[in-house]
């Protein structure tokens, strides 16, 4: 989002803008932030700056600085540190010293933060309800995506693949894919393909291997510059998230902006979040969260319907230009930072 802010004002860029902090668990969140820190020490002494914006994962970062900064803080608050870790992952139980930790965090930094930005207003709700976060400080602005690799191509004819791909979290669902799959595997047209590695992906190896399931393939992570053509190549995409967390119903995943911008035919869960962007039979298939059978009926029913596919694709590429494209979430971003700074004088 750092991109969306260069033109309000002459921008100085602490950190790598394409950081993968975010894979690295909480030790990598922490050293980045505080090596973002001290690199920030010169500007906070010299407090030749109008505002700070804090990117993901901005958390940690905006408790170091807090004491030290009276400018306005914009925070980028993709993710909430406690309901990732405590809530959604259960990496550590809700009466941990831990969870606590994290509990604060998110609260300190909502309070301290004029402007807060949010993927969802579904998030922006839970935001709100769980940690006080007056709504008026959060504004959603759509995730998007790179439209330099995601932008329509000519589709493959010869596809028969359902793709999927993602880091095996529990909201993902990718046990829900798995078991669809075995519910259709009397059709041999329909072929899956699910591309990545996370926790899950031990457990699915072995449901796959138990099921014997022979329309399954399970491929290795690739560079995010080849995702455009297995999208491509592919004839319908899962977009999820088709897990049960509650989490899953509260944001938009990132594929599906991906999978839209390139004017493919998507199933996705049927939740609060993908309903602020999509719509059912317009622009993709939504489909109840955790059901593998809906699942499969959603997918059976677009895999052998060619008009309904073109016509979901066609709606799903005039949804992202209608809504997510860049040029439209930069305005919204840049146009929030000047209102949240002018109404505080």
């Amino acid at each position: 989002m750092v991109s969306a802010i260069q033109d309000i004002s002459q921008t100085t860029v602490i950190g790598s803008q394409r950081s993968n902090v975010y894979k690295g668990g909480i030790r990598s969140i922490l050293c980045q932030s505080l090596r973002s820190f001290l690199q920030l020490i010169p500007k906070l002494i010299k407090g030749d700056f109008d505002f700070v914006f804090i990117g993901f994962f901005g958390q940690m970062l905006t408790q170091m600085i807090a004491p030290f900064v009276r400018k306005p803080i914009i925070l980028d608050m993709f993710v909430s540190a406690y309901d990732t870790l405590v809530e959604d992952r259960q990496m550590t139980g809700k009466k941990t010293l831990l969870s606590k930790f994290l509990f604060w965090l998110d609260k300190q930094s909502g309070k301290q933060a004029r402007l807060i930005f949010v993927d969802t207003l579904a998030q922006a709700e839970y935001f709100h309800e769980a940690f006080g976060i007056p709504s008026s400080r959060m504004k959603r602005v759509f995730v998007g995506c790179d439209e330099a690799l995601f932008h329509p191509l000519p589709e493959n004819p010869d596809s028969c693949t359902v793709l999927y791909y993602c880091s095996y979290l529990p909201l993902h669902g990718v046990d829900v894919v798995v078991q669809s799959a075995e519910l259709l595997q009397a059709d041999p047209s329909i072929k899956f393909k699910i591309i990545g590695e996370g926790i899950e992906y031990a457990k699915i190896r072995n449901f796959i291997h138990e099921k014997q399931l022979t329309n399954v393939e399970l491929a290795a992570p690739v560079a995010i510059e080849q995702l455009p053509l297995e999208i491509q190549n592919s004839l319908i995409c899962l977009g999820g998230h088709f897990g049960a967390s509650s989490k899953a119903c509260r944001v938009i995943p990132g594929k599906v902006f991906q999978m839209i911008a390139m004017g493919k035919p998507i199933i996705v869960g049927d939740n609060p979040a993908n309903r602020e962007l999509l719509t059912h039979e317009i622009d993709s298939c939504f489909c109840e969260m955790n059901n593998p059978r809906a699942l499969a009926v959603a997918i059976s029913t677009l895999f052998h319907d060619r008009a309904m596919r073109n016509q979901i694709a066609e709606g799903a590429l005039e949804t992202y230009r209608k809504a997510a494209t860049g040029v439209l979430l930069k305005s919204v971003v840049q146009d929030s930072i000047k209102d949240a700074l002018n109404s505080q004088g």
